[in-house]
């Protein structure tokens, strides 16, 4: 017999960062469950046929309370049954939907319930540990597949029960838990010592993973086939395979493009919770990686590109001090530009860059020697760790400062000596915001 899940509980035991994701979430209507894909359901808090925003929200609260509060499944039940059949959603009714049509469809029940509360808080809960587990990747860097081994096991979620891969494998882009509807299983961090001393051994899913795309349903309405991908890790005979539409990674697709991460720092109301998250995106070996082979291909192929990269997101110390100074929003999100590199790189009397040191600027913005303001320009300038005599500098640019509800601003990067960097701070001409120099 299947063993109901205290997710609730687990709820306590984990970082409240799974509280913020939560609470971020939109609200997104859809028909049937197969028009929801997993970032849209890892972005915004969905229910299959809850076409009512007082049904989302009423819903919606109360898997806030699983979160915040640890209420259990069977709490959760008590308390929503009365009051969504008060709204009218419950039992088997004929609703008609947006576009006219009638279908006699199931609305609440407590199957119903039950499978609402482990899914949101299920995958709540792992974007919040994913988020924890980035951050945590200097100590941590390999990662663990965990399965609950009873007799409700997926066998194809069994087969995968124990490996190791490094964090940056790819396969953790697409089968990070959970894998399928109830799926129970969890990913575990450790270090490189714990690696050794348990004799396990680090794989790799380079060559074993196939994404293919299956019919996951049909709309009685329409005739449309819905398509969902399905993602394949083949071990020898082996294999692990996620159910349709759960192929992803909802903890990274939690947090969406760049932009909207941004927007979401600043919407979290507990700072600490908002600077740990900082310092996970910012860490992450995925982002850094993909920022070292941009600017590599920006400094050595010939074409004029115009394109743009996020560099990281300004610490929130940082941003705190800056709109003291200046009583404006701040931007969160800092990139460059491929046209910025190639001009600082053409312009005499500046001290160039190399290749790596470009591509140690995320770093420099995460952990920087020192934080200097301009108050003359209006400018931010992290110090990057240098000789002694020379340090690499990353400025943002003036006439980039944001309009009110932007995002990002760009900057530029260059060496400078630190004799002129002290002087320039003994003088007044820069305020020391962080750091030593």
């Amino acid at each position: 017999m299947r063993q109901a899940v205290d997710l609730g509980y687990a709820m306590k035991l984990e970082p409240k960062l799974a509280v913020d994701y939560f609470r971020s979430k939109g609200y997104d209507v859809s028909w049937n469950w197969q028009e929801t894909s997993l970032q849209t359901h890892s972005q915004a808090f969905t229910v299959a046929k809850g076409v009512r925003m007082d049904v989302l929200t009423t819903i919606g609260a109360q898997v806030d309370r699983g979160l915040s509060q640890g209420i259990t499944e069977q709490e959760f039940k008590k308390t929503l049954t009365p009051q969504l059949q008060e709204l009218g959603w419950w039992g088997k009714q004929v609703v008609v939907d947006s576009a006219g049509g009638a279908e006699v469809v199931q609305l609440g029940s407590p199957a119903r319930l039950g499978t609402i509360f482990r899914t949101n808080l299920a995958t709540t809960y792992q974007a919040g540990r994913y988020q924890q587990q980035l951050a945590s990747t200097e100590t941590h860097p390999y990662w663990q597949y965990i399965a609950i081994l009873d007799d409700n096991t997926r066998t194809s979620h069994r087969a995968l029960h124990g490996k190791v891969f490094h964090c940056t494998d790819p396969i953790w882009e697409t089968m990070y838990p959970p894998n399928d509807w109830g799926c129970r299983c969890r990913v575990r961090a450790l270090t490189a010592s714990e690696v050794k001393q348990k004799g396990l051994k680090v794989e790799s899913s380079v060559g074993r993973i196939a994404t293919d795309t299956v019919e996951a349903g049909v709309d009685k309405r329409t005739g449309e086939i819905y398509e969902k991908d399905v993602t394949t890790y083949t071990d020898g005979k082996q294999t692990m395979r996620t159910g349709p539409g759960w192929s992803g990674n909802v903890g990274s697709a939690a947090m969406g493009s760049d932009a909207n991460i941004a927007r979401k720092l600043v919407e979290m109301q507990d700072r600490q919770l908002r600077q740990q998250v900082i310092q996970s995106l910012n860490n992450a070996p995925a982002r850094q990686a993909a920022f070292s082979r941009w600017v590599g291909d920006a400094l050595t192929t010939t074409r004029q590109g115009r394109s743009v990269q996020p560099l990281g997101f300004m610490a929130d110390d940082v941003a705190q001090a800056v709109q003291a100074r200046t009583g404006a929003p701040v931007a969160r999100l800092l990139g460059v530009s491929e046209q910025q590199i190639r001009q600082a790189n053409a312009l005499k009397g500046v001290k160039q860059l190399t290749l790596t040191e470009y591509q140690l600027l995320p770093q420099i913005l995460n952990r920087p020697q020192a934080v200097l303001w301009d108050a003359q320009k209006q400018q931010l300038l992290y110090i990057g760790q240098g000789n002694g005599q020379v340090s690499t500098v990353i400025r943002t640019l003036s006439g980039q400062t944001p309009q009110p509800g932007a995002l990002d601003a760009m900057v530029e990067a260059y060496k400078m000596s630190v004799s002129d960097l002290r002087q320039a701070l003994a003088t007044g001409r820069y305020q020391l915001i962080k750091g030593v120099l």
